[in-house]
Order: structure tokens, then sequence, then C-alpha cells
């Protein structure tokens, strides 16, 4: 019986109708009627014969037999010869047991002495289409076939129609097996097929497709057996690596060829690479770590042994991965003595360093302080502020925060920190490894702060022991000098300088430019704090941490200055220890942020007394608290200031002086429709007391000012005067506005610390009333004011202006003198005009010029500085005021707008 359709069909005979349907709808696709018509005839009529078959086996054999009875010709005598080879060939694809072994290949080859040249050369073009078509064979073995029946030599001549199919054909056993075939079991050829057909499907989507399509085909359940190919297994473990697939097996085989040991040392490194890449998949932390950390440290995979140590660490340690993304921040320098650019010498942040912590998923997870490092590290300005919460946790008992201080310390520590870097050792592995890093890198640090000239010229100049060194110009940051980056570069490096060297800094630098030295430099020259001595190399000797301790107290004082609440709750909160001397100025701060009985903000702020510049200094720093507003005047807000007064501020301003409070009261509800207000809080503060009421009425109608009876305080006195009578301008109208010397006094007053808290709040609000009065004047439509503009009863000169107005008199009486005299006119009624003239355009230069130093006064105030400024010559001395008033801006200003 023709048994070819059950082969067409891929499966064995059966009577079974519901295989026959399934193995033709599994092949159905496979011959499309338009693009293989032949093709899908002969599945069709495969199927047929089948399906006749299994509806009546033994009539369909006779068919069968009696069709292939008509239809088979006669052979000859080499046609039967070459078919014996035809079927030898095609029984030795078909055994399992022979089909990949290449000793039965030479023997079927060898058959080939058995018959005459004719018959092997009718035959090898048939062996060609059948190995062809016949799928997971073996390339190698066809190799040697295609060798011994020569068909590229001659494929040209023989097949130039498939010219092309075939040469390609040989191309590709050109390339050998996918892996050593005798490797796959020999007793069923199913699991061989399957085995290739997977491990085929497998490479192709490896290198073809993307590593999602490899994960999703490597997943699928399946039966094949893995071969014992070293060579192969290799790749195989590739795949899954990929694919970022784990697989305990991989794993056990990778083991077992790093235990074996190979010949080829490059084998034993891909079999370290395999199992450190499974043990991290597999989820296995310890063995992980050392199998990354060895193969790093053997100089192999370095680059993708960082990766997946960084992919480790954000899994497993993720507070270390922002540390060890800055340790392994990889900067080149250049010796100092090679090059004329300096910055080429200085480690600098990379971009790969900077693209990985910006792109740090989920960063709001961290801890505050790391996220502040985080963000450090990534402002260009590197403000040492950022860092400074990390920095204070490190007490010594926490190695990750002791690293944190490292990083940090790269770019903030002098020469006795970035020695520590170098000096300390862990027993943690992982530590150890964001250390060596570290210390590299303080290495480089070290290098150009010791070699650099620009540095050296810096601190020559900084240590000069004369008073009156000049700062060179070259490293003058409000100069733009060439060298100042590398001042600034070493004042970020806070380090224990002599007082000469503060006092150089206080003289020629702004704060801003001080950097780390700013506030130590500011306390000092203001008498406020002065920074204990740095620990003696001997002490430092016996005691390790004895110089971060003190470095640590310094940023104590900084964070206490710099953000007041924050480091009042991290004292509150933390363990730490800080030894803070007893004679500490800010000894009683810390006792109450640390001790003192206070839940929240307000509390605290209430606890804490305003009794010195240096508490002072702390509290304008301190968020809602009265030092803020008064150091911030341009930040005020009249609303904001009373619900202050009503909830914040109650505490604080019990038991003030009550005449400051009325005033602070009348300035801040200023408002018609807050007169009931007002007057309830007045009635408040005086209660029963009569002086006190007199007072309060004084101030809400006439801003009368009461006496004071101590003769101690008469500057003192004067001064609160003068705030009520600015308070009675500014306040009385939108156009009262202040000069320069009312607002230097007031900034003067609110600024010093010794006098009245009430009071210098006072100044504060009425520089804020000021500026608010100023910008309503600016926005009005005011003309502008020219000199010559005499006529003007509402408008301003300057002195140029009123000069000339008053010449203009002259002229006037000139002209009558010269009208009587030569004209004989003698006439009363002229002489009356001319008079008349004189005095009104004295009159309007007087008012012009008094309108341009108005301050808002009233006309009362008008009147009584004529009678008081009688002389001509009295207004040049008084100060106009620079900027807009309620007749306009000044002519200067006018004449600039031109």
């Amino acid at each position: 019986m023709n048994t070819n359709f059950w082969q067409l069909l891929g499966i064995e005979k059966t009577t079974d109708t519901t295989v026959i349907r399934q193995a033709y709808r599994v092949k159905l696709p496979l011959y499309h009627p338009e693009t293989d018509p032949d093709g899908f005839k002969a599945l069709r009529k495969a199927y047929e014969l089948a399906m006749n078959y299994a509806k009546s086996p033994e009539t369909a054999i006779d068919e069968t037999t009696q069709n292939s009875e008509k239809s088979t010709p006669q052979l000859t005598k080499e046609q039967i010869k070459a078919n014996e080879i035809y079927d030898a060939y095609q029984a030795l694809l078909e055994d399992p047991l022979r089909c990949y072994n290449i000793d039965e290949w030479q023997k079927f080859i060898g058959s080939f002495y058995d018959y005459p040249m004719e018959v092997i050369d009718s035959v090898k073009w048939r062996l060609l289409e059948l190995s062809y078509e016949t799928t997971n064979i073996s390339e190698s073995c066809v190799k040697v076939l295609a060798d011994n029946l020569r068909w590229r030599q001659q494929l040209m001549t023989q097949y130039t129609d498939e010219l092309e199919k075939y040469d390609n054909y040989l191309n590709h056993i050109d390339r050998g097996d996918l892996f050593d075939y005798t490797c796959l079991p020999a007793t069923n050829k199913t699991l061989q097929n399957a085995t290739i057909d997977y491990i085929y499907n497998a490479k192709w989507l490896f290198w073809e497709s993307s590593s999602e399509d490899v994960y999703e085909f490597l997943c699928q359940d399946t039966v094949i057996y893995l071969p014992n190919d070293k060579k192969f297994m290799l790749e195989f473990a590739h795949w899954h690596s990929a694919a970022s697939l784990k697989n305990q097996s991989i794993l056990d085989y990778a083991l077992k060829c790093i235990a074996e040991g190979d010949q080829d040392e490059n084998m034993t490194i891909e079999w370290k690479y395999i199992a450190a890449i499974q043990y991290t998949l597999l989820e296995d932390k310890q063995n992980a770590l050392r199998a990354w950390l060895e193969l790093y440290y053997s100089g192999h995979y370095q680059q993708k042994a960082e990766s997946w140590i960084a992919g480790w660490c954000a899994y497993f340690e993720k507070n270390h991965f922002p540390l060890l993304v800055m340790a392994l921040n990889n900067s080149y320098c250049v010796a100092a003595d090679k090059t004329e650019n300096y910055l080429y010498t200085i480690p600098q942040i990379t971009v790969t360093t900077t693209s990985r912590l910006a792109s740090l998923e989920n960063i709001d997870e961290y801890p505050k302080e790391i996220i502040d490092f985080v963000n450090w590290a990534l402002d260009i300005s590197w403000n040492y502020k950022q860092v400074i919460p990390i920095l204070l946790l490190d007490d010594g008992n926490n190695r990750l925060y002791r690293l944190y201080r490292h990083a940090i310390m790269l770019r903030h520590g002098n020469e006795i920190l970035l020695q520590e870097i170098l000096d300390d050792q862990s027993d943690d592995p992982f530590e150890q490894f964001i250390l060596q890093h570290l210390q590299r890198q303080a290495r480089q640090h070290l290098a150009w702060l010791a070699e650099l000239s620009p540095v050296q010229e810096f601190k020559t100049w900084l240590f000069d022991n004369n008073e009156n060194a000049q700062l060179p110009p070259q490293f003058d940051p409000d100069e733009n000098g060439k060298l100042a980056v590398y001042a600034r570069l070493w004042l970020d490096r806070f380090s224990d300088i002599p007082d000469i060297a503060k006092s150089h800094l206080y003289q020629s630098f702004s704060y801003p430019n001080m950097e780390m030295f700013d506030w130590v430099t500011f306390l000092k020259f203001n008498n406020y704090y002065q920074l204990p001595k740095s620990p003696d190399p001997s002490v430092i000797a016996n005691k390790k941490e004895a110089y971060w301790q003190w470095y640590r107290c310094y940023l104590l004082v900084i964070a206490i200055s710099y953000e007041p609440i924050e480091t009042a709750k991290y004292l509150r909160q933390e363990n730490n220890t800080f030894i803070i001397d007893e004679n500490n100025p800010f000894k009683p701060l810390i006792a109450i942020f640390k001790h003192g009985n206070w839940q929240n903000e307000t509390e605290l702020y209430n606890l804490i007394n305003n009794d010195s510049g240096l508490i002072n200094n702390v509290l304008i720093n301190y968020p809602n608290s009265i030092e803020w507003f008064i150091d911030a005047p341009h930040l005020i807000d009249f609303d904001d200031i009373e619900q202050k007064l009503e909830q914040i501020w109650t505490q604080k301003l019990a038991n003030r002086n009550p005449i400051y409070l009325m005033l602070l009261y009348i300035i801040v509800l200023n408002k018609p429709e807050q007169k009931n207000k007002l007057d309830t809080i007045l009635q408040d503060i005086t209660g029963d007391n009569k002086e006190l009421i007199k007072i309060a009425k004084n101030l809400q109608d006439n801003w009368n000012a009461p006496s004071f009876d101590s003769p101690k305080k008469d500057s003192y006195n004067k001064q609160v005067a003068k705030i009520m009578t600015i308070a009675k301008r500014c306040l009385s109208n939108y156009y009262g506005i202040c000069d320069n010397y009312d607002l230097e006094m007031l900034d003067e007053f609110k600024n010093s610390s010794d006098k009245d808290l009430v009071l210098r709040l006072c100044a504060s609000l009425l520089i804020a009333k000021h500026r608010e009065n100023r910008q309503k004047l600016e926005s009005q439509p005011l003309p502008k004011n020219k000199w010559w503009q005499f006529w003007r009863w509402k408008g301003r000169t300057n002195i140029k202006g009123f000069i000339i107005q008053l010449c203009c008199n002259f002229i006037v009486l000139g002209l009558m003198v010269v009208l009587n005299n030569n004209f004989e006119l003698n006439s009363p009624t002229l002489s009356m005009i001319c008079y008349f003239v004189v005095v009104t355009n004295s009159f309007f230069a007087l008012k012009r010029r008094f309108n341009d130093i108005d301050r808002g006064e009233p006309f009362s105030a008008f009147v009584a500085k004529i009678l008081v400024f009688s002389l001509f010559l009295a207004p040049f001395w008084v100060s106009y005021i620079k900027h807009t008033n309620r007749f306009g801006p000044p002519v200067e200003e006018a004449i600039k707008k031109k």
C-alpha cells in the first residue's frame, strides 16, 4: 500500500477520523491554495485517502493495491538500485538511533562503493531534495554527504532553475548544528524533534526578536531534553539571562562547570557571569553579591558587573543606592602639571552619574535625608545646607550614614576628612566595595587640593598675617575674577582657619560668597558666637571620631541658625551624641529643643526668649515668628499679621509694654471697617487704667506720643516718638511715604536686637506700609514734572528749577525799574502788579520746592514749613523724595525717561 499520504498528514496510520481531521487542520495553513495550489491538492487528496481508509480499511487497501499495480511502471536495474540508496537514506534519517551518528552516515556513504557511478549520479540530487525537505536534520552530517557527492561543485550545471534555493541551503549546512545532536536520547525521534524545534525557535527569537518575546517563549510549559553540551548550554543560559528568566537548573549547571574547571579561562568566566545573573534572578542576596564582586575584581565584565551590582543594591539595599551611584562616579582627571585648564584636574560629576540620580524611581519613598542628598548632588550650586540633616545623623553608630558622610565630604571635606575616607575599612563586602570607589575619588580630590597653583595662591592671601592684605582681583567673585571658581571650591570645604583668615573673608567677601565659612564669620564678627578650636592631632590620634564630632558640632550651629524647627525636631527625636559645653551660647536653646514642653511650632516659639542677638538671628529663620517678619518687611501682608496676632503671637506678646502694643494694633488695624475691633482690643489693653485710656485716645485721635519720665532713655524715647510721627504720616492717607532718613532710621531700629520686640515689629510694619503707599502712588496717572512749569501749584521742582524761578523775580523787578526810569511811568498800579507777580511767583516756587520734599503731610504742615523756612536758602538743604509722591515723579526721573 502506498502510505505517502500518511507522511504528508504527519501522522501514523489510523482509523480515528478525529485524529485525521486534526492533522489536516494543522497542515492546512502550510499549503495555501493560492500560493501553493499543488501542495494544497496533494494535502486534500491525502486527507480524502485517509478518511476512506478510516471508513473501510480493507477496501481501501485493495483499491490502493490495484491502483498501485496498474500504475506502477517497470523499473530499470539502475532505477531499482537508486531507489535502494534513496530508501536507505530515508531510513537513516528516520532512525533515532542512527540519524545523528556521524559513523552511521559514514557507513551510508561507504555503501556507495557497492553501486556504479551512474547510479550515484542519478540519485544524488534526489538525496539533496530529501535533505532539504527533512526537518531537524543534522547539518554537520549532511555537510559530510554534500562534500562527498560534490553538490556545491555541480549545482550550477544541474539545478539552474533552483540554484538560489539549494545554494542557500548549502550555505546553511556549512554553519553546522545548533548543538551536538549526539547528546540527544537515541530512543525517541519525537523527543529529538521537539528538542531541536524548541532550541531553534528560541535561538531565532533571541537574535531576531525582543527580550520580551524570548521571555514568553522560554516560559512556556514543554517537555524537551537538554543536551549535555557545554557550549550550547552556555548559549542557552545567555538566552535566559537576556530574558531575565530565573532557572535553578541553569545555575546548578553553571556551578558544576565552574567546579569542574576548564582549560579555557574565558569559559569559566562566562559561567561565573551566568551564575551571578541566576543568583540575582533567584534572589539569593548574599551569593549574588559575592558572585558579582568576584567577577568585578577579576577584571572581567566590570561594566556589566557594576550595572548588576547597582540593580542588586536597588532591590536589596535600596537606601544605599544613591550612595552607590555617587561612589561609581568615574571622572577622568588630568594631572595638575599636564594642563593649562585647571578645571580638568578637578573631578566632576559625570553625565552618567547625573542621569542615574535623576532617573531614580519612587524617590519619595526614600528617607527625607537621602532625598536631600540626591537633590544636593543634582544641584549645580552644591549647597551644603541641603545635606546637613544626613550629616547630623552620623554620630558614629550607623555605617550607612557614615558612608553618606564620606560621599558628601568628597565635595565639602577638607584634607583631614578626605584622609579619613582613605583610612576607613569595612568587614562588609558591599560597604567595602563602595568605600574603595569613594577612596579612589578622595585621592583625586586630595591631589588637586595639594597641587593646584590657584588654590595655593588663594590660601597664601587668606592666611597672610597682614590685616590689610587685599584680595587678588583674580579671586574676586564680584568682579568675575578668572580664578574665583577655585577660591569657591576651596571655601566649600570647611576647616578651622585662624582669626586673621576670617578677617580677610569678612573684609573681602559677601556672606553668600564665603560658602561654608559664612556662618562662622557672621557669628564671630557680630560677637554672637565663637566656634571652639578643632581638636589637636594628638587628640585625633587617640580618638578617631574627635575631628568629625567637632565638625559636626559646627554643622549643628548652622542647622540651628538655618532651620531651627527641623533641627529642634531632630534633637528631640534622635538619640544624638552632641557634646555641648556649658558655656556655649546655644546650650539654653538646645535644652529647650530637647526637653521643652512643646508639641508644635507655636508652642516651641513661645518657649524661646529673644534675649540676645544670637537667639534673634536664629528666630529670623523661624517661620511665622515675629523676628522673621521684622527681617523681611517686603513680605509682610497686613491681613496675615492680623491673624498671627490673634492665633500665634498672643502668648509671645503677653506682658509687653501696653503703649507699644497700642501702637502695634493701631498700625495693623488701620482700616475704617476695623474700628470697632480696634476699640475692643485697646479696651482690653488699657483696662480701667485712666492714664492708659487717655494715651490710647491721643494715639487714635492725634498720634500724640506720651511723655517718658526716665532721662536714661531719652535717645530711645526720641526714636519711639519718631516712629509714632512716621506712623501718623503713613497711616493717615495712602500718599504718606518716608524719605531716606526715615527709612534708614526705621531699618536700624528694627535690626537692633536690644530694642523692644514690639517696637521693632512696628518699625518693620511701617517700612511695609511705606512700600505699599509708594506702589499706590506710582500706579497713579500723575503728570511728569518739568523745572520750568512755574505755574504748577501741585507740581514739583528741583533745586535748579527753584533757583531759576526765584531769579525770575529779579527780572520782573528789573523790568519794573527800567520802565519807571526810562519811560517815567511811576505808575503805582504797575508796581503793585510787579510786586504781586514776584510774591506769587516766590510763593509758587516755595510750594513746588516743598512738594518735592513732601512725604504726605497735610496742608497745615506746609504752612508751618513756610513759617520755619522763611529764608529762601533753607530749602536748599532739604533732601527731596527720590521717588514718586502725591505730586508726581521727581524732575530728574522725568528727564531720564525722555
